[in-house]
């Protein structure tokens, strides 16, 4: 598992959609528990993203998560 507990504001983060589509985010907001790349957030210790509209939590459910960090 990648560890995401030194990600910062700035970072370039890869995120992996439906196991197929990379994306590059820049990192705009990091607190305790996520991640923040613009409109998208993922949970710190899985990179899961989490979307309360599709019931992602970022750690059971989940349609993308982070495997980079640049």
């Amino acid at each position: 598992m990648i560890d995401f507990s030194n990600v910062k504001v700035g970072d370039i983060v890869t995120r992996l959609l439906a196991g197929a589509v990379q994306m590059k985010l820049r990192v705009s907001k990091v607190d305790e528990d996520l991640i923040y790349c613009g409109d998208w957030k993922f949970y710190r210790t899985t990179g899961g993203e989490v979307d309360e509209d599709l019931g992602w939590d970022g750690i059971t459910y989940t349609g993308s998560y982070l495997i980079h960090v640049e």
